[in-house]
């Protein structure tokens, strides 16, 4: 069974990076779902920096939100991995297709 940090590194780079989300989700996991933005330093496992990173790429990719000053874990991921997905399959269907248009 594919164990919840596998996902993490689809997202991530190195492993200081997927443990630093790891932490992340964790500590909002285990505040109930909710952490105050106050409580940031609670979220750090290194350094200042690489929590910021961390935290930007799991908020820009829909994975953690903040909304009224609180980081919750947020559904958006799923949706946009859909999307993905979804235009992924239009992009092989277009170039199998005979459409030699496409470029990246």
């Amino acid at each position: 069974m594919i164990q919840p940090n596998h996902l993490l590194r689809y997202v991530f780079f190195t492993e200081m990076q997927v443990s630093q989300a790891a932490k992340i989700l964790n500590e909002i996991m285990a505040s109930n779902g909710v952490v105050t933005d106050n409580d940031w330093e609670k979220f750090v496992l290194s350094s200042r920096g690489l929590y910021v990173k961390v935290m930007r790429k799991l908020r820009d990719v829909g994975i953690v939100e903040k909304r009224m000053g609180e980081y919750r874990m947020a559904k958006d991921f799923a949706s946009a991995l859909t999307k993905i997905g979804k235009y992924w399959d239009d992009i092989v269907e277009s170039y199998n297709q005979g459409d030699r248009s496409i470029a990246f």
